[in-house]
């Protein structure tokens, strides 16, 4: 059972992470919303705030939960279980190459699939590069592990909520699921930026000269995304809220 629970382990640091530091985020918005009622015990956001803030702490700090993220993958790897420097030899191959521009898939969900695959490039290109520059001295480099990590986490969620609402819109149809349609292409978007952010750090950490322009270049490559009104998403979710005054999912 032990065993069985291990293989588990990657993902449910992921998710204690993601999910404690998105609850910080929503109470702290919640305290700015009640303004200074928001500190009054007279108001259940004031509990929320205070009680949210351990769920970084217990269970493994969101730190080390970040490290373990990453050294659990390269032991992996290390023990042959997940071939992690094949695919990443083949980004950087992929990075000589000239870019295909052409139709490529035009199924559902096309660009936000195209987007995430790219994503997953990002990571093995600034891992497995870390890994060749950095070789056993990585474990002591905790700073570029986070950013590997935060990348990481971002494209976890990301592929898990494209995953669900494809599932959604099969069973519902497409206009049934425009609210979880909403969340998901404006967690894409948003992330984008976040792992081309984390990539960056991680590649400057480690690189220079003409190796540090080519990997930022992919960097740049595979964060880009399609233009997407967020703001109009972003309404439409908040108007969902409102309208159901309650947790819609």
């Amino acid at each position: 059972m032990l065993g069985a629970a291990e293989e588990y382990a990657i993902e449910c640091a992921i998710l204690k992470v993601f999910g404690s530091e998105i609850l910080d985020f929503v109470v702290d918005e919640g305290v700015q919303i009640h303004g200074g009622n928001g500190y009054s015990d007279e108001y259940v956001i004031s509990k929320a705030y205070r009680d949210s803030r351990i769920n970084r702490i217990y269970e493994g700090t969101n730190e080390i939960n970040r490290l373990l993220t990453v050294d659990m993958v390269l032991k992996r790897a290390m023990k042959g279980r997940l071939d992690i420097m094949g695919p990443a030899l083949a980004v950087s191959k992929e990075l000589m190459s000239i870019p295909d521009f052409g139709g490529g898939d035009d199924g559902p969900f096309a660009k936000e699939k195209k987007a995430i695959q790219n994503f997953k490039k990002a990571i093995l290109l600034t891992a497995g590069a870390a890994v060749q520059k950095l070789m056993a001295k990585l474990e002591n480099e905790q700073e570029i592990l986070m950013d590997i990590a935060d990348m990481a986490i971002d494209v976890f969620v990301a592929e898990s909520a494209l995953l669900r609402v494809q599932k959604l819109v099969d069973q519902r149809g497409e206009a049934a699921a425009a609210f979880e349609l909403d969340i998901t292409r404006t967690f894409i978007y948003d992330a984008a930026d976040r792992i081309g952010k984390s990539g960056r750090d991680a590649i400057n950490a480690f690189a220079d000269g003409d190796e540090q322009r080519m990997m930022l270049l992919g960097i740049k490559r595979f964060t880009k995304v399609e233009p997407f009104n967020s703001k109009d998403a972003r309404r439409r979710i908040a108007d969902r809220l409102i309208s159901d005054n309650k947790y819609p999912l």
